[in-house]
C-alpha cells in the first residue's frame, strides 16, 4: 500500500481544521479506561472514568462525520453501504478509515465496560474477573465481537449457573 500523503488529507471543519493524521493519536484515549476495567474493576471511579474515552471518541467521530458531510466535494459519489464494493470504496479515503476506526474504538470500549459492569452485577469474584473476564476484555479490545460472544455464551452462563440465577431471575431483578 502506498504511503498516505498527509498533506492531501481534508481537514475536519468542526474539529478546528485538524485532519485524520493530526487526530489519530486521540484513538488511544480509551486505553486508560481499558486498564481500569482490567486492573480495578470494582474501584468506585472505574465505571465513570471508563466512559471518558468512549465519549471523547464518539464526539470526535460525530464531528468528523458531520465535517465530511458538510464539506462534501460534490463528486457525486454517494456512500454505498449496501455492497462490499461500496464499503471498500469508502475506505479508500484515509479520513473515512479514521472515522471507522474511531467508531470501533468507541464501541469496543463500551462493550468492554458493559462486560465488566454486568459481571460485577452477577457477582463475579476478583478471581473470576482475572481468570474469565480479562480474557473476554482482551478479545473485546482486539477482536470486538469475539470478546462479546465469549462473555455472553460462556462466562455469563457460568456466572448465572454459579450464582443459582436463571435468566428469568436476572430479568426480574432488573425489570
Amino acid at each position: 500500500m502506498p504511503p498516505i500523503d498527509v498533506g492531501s488529507l481534508k481537514p475536519f471543519l468542526l474539529l478546528g481544521g485538524y485532519n485524520a493524521a493530526d487526530l489519530w493519536p486521540t484513538t488511544n484515549l480509551a486505553m486508560p479506561g481499558w486498564l481500569l476495567l482490567v486492573l480495578a474493576p470494582r474501584w468506585r471511579h472505574t465505571a465513570g472514568l471508563s466512559l471518558v474515552g468512549p465519549i471523547v471518541s464518539a464526539t470526535i467521530y460525530m464531528l468528523s462525520a458531520i465535517s465530511m458531510i458538510i464539506t462534501d466535494d460534490g463528486s457525486g459519489d454517494d456512500p454505498d453501504f449496501m455492497s462490499l464494493e461500496g464499503v471498500a470504496s469508502m475506505f479508500r479515503d484515509p479520513s473515512a478509515v479514521f472515522l471507522g476506526w474511531t467508531h470501533y474504538v468507541a464501541y469496543d470500549a463500551l462493550v468492554g465496560r458493559w462486560i465488566v459492569l454486568d459481571s460485577i452485577e452477577r457477582g463475579a469474584s476478583l478471581k473470576v474477573h482475572y481468570l474469565l473476564i480479562v480474557p473476554c476484555l482482551f478479545f473485546a479490545l482486539m477482536l470486538g465481537p469475539i470478546g462479546f460472544i465469549l462473555y455472553i455464551f460462556i462466562v455469563r452462563t457460568l456466572l448465572d449457573s454459579k450464582s443459582g440465577n436463571t435468566n428469568s431471575d436476572t430479568k426480574e431483578k432488573s425489570g
